[in-house]
């Protein structure tokens, strides 16, 4: 056997990496867990619509549930959850992202909007597991703070400035702009223009729209945004470009130079540094990873959809987040 040699400063350095390695872990399952968060609350939404549809059906909204349990292979149990879930949250933005779906599946039991919130806050603010959490509640420890009077009005937690990595999704859901087949750029922006109240809901609260086809003058040459969003909670503008199909390096040049000017010459004192976002229908990982190149603070590339998956789809990737 062979004899291992004595390294010094070894102990030390496994446990770092030790760390590191559980440090990944846990991102990697956050991760996968807020996917799952979005996935199930757009499913919701998606049922919630058709039972807003076909409102004049008492029985419609059971029977569809029963029906998609069956077809994707999920419980029944949980497709009323998911269903529960975006009615306790119509806008998924409010959701703290430090909470899982197992923690929501507590929180939207709770009838009393101000018991869930405290609740809600108190497990996002003090890292709380899902059993203690479940613990918590068995104690009533809403009802006794309520008792001792330490509770006499429940709050939301005061809003804090937003981070531009918070408010950003991966993938936007823009299926009900309905387009058609081969449409370009130009049809893409108004289509999102006609459809604006829907459009700020998919992407939350706290952005409005400012304009569209905004004119920078550099050199001489007229340049157009797209659109200008702002968002209150960080607070800044923030700069659109729409893109059909797939991310190409060459849009964060010119994003860039968008930037620097609104910094220069647009930006209130009070404001932080305007933000770029490019939606495209597909980025690779790599092309953004080496494109942005120190700029992922400034600059976002998110994905947009203009259809839903299929049932087959989703069933798939929710089996998937089962494992």
């Amino acid at each position: 056997m062979k004899k291992i040699a004595k390294l010094e400063g070894y102990t030390e350095i496994l446990q770092d990496i030790r760390s590191l390695l559980e440090r990944a872990k846990y991102h990697a399952y956050k991760a996968v867990d807020n996917i799952r968060v979005q996935t199930y609350w757009q499913i919701g939404e998606r049922i919630v619509r058709a039972e807003l549809q076909y409102k004049e059906r008492a029985d419609y909204g059971e029977k569809l549930i029963e029906r998609l349990a069956i077809d994707l292979g999920l419980s029944r149990r949980l497709m009323f959850e998911i269903v529960q879930f975006n009615r306790t949250y119509p806008i998924v933005q409010t959701v703290s992202a430090q909470l899982s779906w197992s923690h929501l599946v507590e929180l939207i039991h709770i009838k009393d909007e101000k018991e869930r919130m405290f609740y809600e806050s108190c497990a996002s603010q003090n890292s709380w597991s899902v059993r203690v959490l479940r613990q918590k509640k068995r104690s009533n420890l809403y009802y006794k703070m309520l008792k001792k009077r330490k509770l006499t009005v429940v709050k939301k937690i005061p809003l804090k400035p937003a981070l531009p990595d918070q408010v950003f999704k991966n993938t936007y859901n823009f299926d009900f702009l309905d387009l058609q087949k081969g449409y370009t750029e130009k049809q893409l922006e108004d289509a999102i223009l006609s459809n604006t109240e829907k459009v700020l809901l998919e992407f939350g609260s706290d952005f409005s729209l400012a304009g569209r086809q905004k004119k920078i003058i550099i050199d001489n040459e007229i340049h157009t945004v797209d659109l200008e969003f702002y968002h209150r909670g960080i607070p800044c503008v923030v700069l659109v470009d729409l893109k059909i199909g797939k991310f190409k390096a060459e849009y964060i040049g010119q994003m860039n130079k968008y930037l620097n000017y609104y910094r220069e010459n647009r930006r209130y004192k009070w404001e932080k540094n305007p933000i770029g976002l490019i939606i495209c229908e597909y980025r690779g990982k790599e092309e953004v990873y080496y494109a942005l190149g120190g700029l992922e603070n400034r600059i976002f590339i998110v994905e947009y959809r203009t259809k839903l998956p299929s049932e087959n789809e989703i069933a798939k990737r929710l089996r998937k987040m089962k494992k």
